[in-house]
């Protein structure tokens, strides 16, 4: 009897303890898949999702900033700039324009005395006229250097270079004509065409003050 009682002792207590691991196995076997369903949410919560919007949100800044925004303010800078260079240009060449036109006249007129000045040396006369006649030439011709250099200065638009040239193209002519009047014969032909050429050079001087 003894020996009964032992072993039913030993059993019970063996089924205490089969009793008590089983919950505690059951336990860790239902709360093994809480971690796969954490690792499946933490898995699927990084998808592409925020990957696109950040690569949406860096492209349309970049693409915005690259070519409308640069373009249009180079647009918007170069357009005052050029606005205000055509204003400059025109009202520069505006007299000078109207003053070249007068040069040009000035030395077709020149050409046309040449010539009839060379006539007149092949004509009779005294020595001392003869010699202001040569002089005369060469001063004509001084006259219509100083026309095309005038003409070069307005078109570089150095006014004041071109006040200085078309002063020069007036001497020119006035030394031609005191030839003559320090022989005590001033010459009506000359003396005309150089009050022509004062006249225009003084006009081509006010029209340079206009620009």
């Amino acid at each position: 009897m003894a020996l009964a009682k032992h072993i039913l002792s030993l059993i019970s207590i063996f089924a205490v303890l089969l009793s008590t691991q089983c919950p505690t196995a059951t336990s860790a076997r239902a709360q093994a898949p809480a971690p796969s369903d954490t690792s499946i949410e933490v898995d699927s919560s990084p998808t592409p999702t925020p990957i696109l919007s950040s690569e949406s949100a860096s492209d349309s800044p970049e693409s915005a900033t690259d070519s409308p925004l640069s373009a249009s303010e180079l647009f918007e800078l170069s357009l005052p700039e050029i606005g205000v260079q055509k204003a400059t240009i025109t009202l520069q060449t505006e007299g000078a324009k109207v003053a070249n036109k007068k040069l040009e006249g000035i030395e077709h007129r020149i050409d046309e005395f040449k010539g009839l000045l060379t006539k007149r040396q092949a004509e009779p006369g005294s020595e001392s006229s003869k010699k202001c006649l040569t002089q005369c030439q060469e001063n004509l011709e001084e006259a219509i250097d100083g026309v095309k250099i005038s003409i070069e200065s307005l078109n570089n638009q150095d006014f004041m270079k071109a006040n200085v040239d078309i002063s020069g193209i007036a001497t020119d002519i006035e030394t031609c004509n005191d030839c003559f009047i320090e022989l005590d014969a001033e010459d009506k032909d000359i003396k005309g065409f150089r009050d022509w050429i004062q006249a225009v050079t003084k006009e081509c001087l006010n029209d340079i003050k206009k620009t």
